[in-house]
């Protein structure tokens, strides 16, 4: 579904990514790893057309995609769950979730995904007409996944969705994922650690100084 072949990415004159390939088959959940610092957000943010790749090719769904905008790719079924949320304070919860049905796939499916979202996550559903910024830092984590699924992804890329959470908040929002993921939805997930990610994952690429490889499923030992 995304094959990613040699890019590399800079800021400015810092070269951040260096020739890195991956890919991620339809239904699969694969998981990049790696401390802070180390290219994990630009390499999910270049995938999701939000940074630009010096050189490298980004195929999904067959196509290249390299350079189109990220509400085409949001059309084209790649969605992106940015670390920092990125909610509408003083907005409800439902006004935020609805604003990822924005493209006209995902309206016409926008009943069916506010639904699913309201199952995965029946704290939104009591809480629908709260303002975004008096929720907790959870709830908010809930907003940003589900105002993903409303665009109606194919595949849905996810940065530190645990970022912030206490452990057994994290440990719920994986599950969820997961859950997305057994239901047919492709993740590309970014975290730091693959340890909350044990029996969740098919693959796993650690990250190291902007440099990719590909390592044995959950156990962290090499490929």
């Amino acid at each position: 579904m995304l094959e990613v072949e040699r890019i590399n990415v800079f800021y400015g004159d810092f070269h951040v990514l260096h020739d890195v390939s991956l890919s991620v088959a339809e239904g699969e959940m694969v998981a990049v790893i790696g401390a802070n610092g180390h290219g994990k957000s630009t390499l999910l943010k270049t995938i999701c057309g939000l940074m630009p790749a010096r050189s490298g090719a980004i195929a999904f769904r067959g196509r290249e995609i390299a350079g189109r905008s990220p509400p085409a790719l949001i059309g084209e079924g790649l969605v992106y769950v940015a670390e920092d949320r990125r909610l509408f304070p003083d907005m409800t919860v439902l006004e935020n979730l609805q604003l990822g049905a924005f493209r006209p796939e995902a309206r016409r499916h926008e009943k069916r995904n506010l639904e699913r979202v309201f199952e995965l996550y029946p704290r939104l559903a009591e809480r629908r007409g709260q303002l975004c910024r008096t929720l907790s830092g959870g709830e908010s984590q809930m907003v940003a996944l589900g105002r993903g699924l409303m665009s109606n992804p194919t595949l849905l890329a996810i940065d530190e969705p645990s970022l912030g959470l206490a452990p057994n908040l994290t440990a719920q929002m994986l599950e969820t994922i997961a859950t997305l993921n057994e239901d047919g939805l492709t993740i590309l997930i970014v975290e730091q650690s693959i340890a909350q990610l044990e029996g969740l994952i098919d693959r796993t690429f650690a990250i190291e100084e902007g440099v990719l490889r590909e390592s044995a499923p959950v156990d962290g030992s090499p490929a």
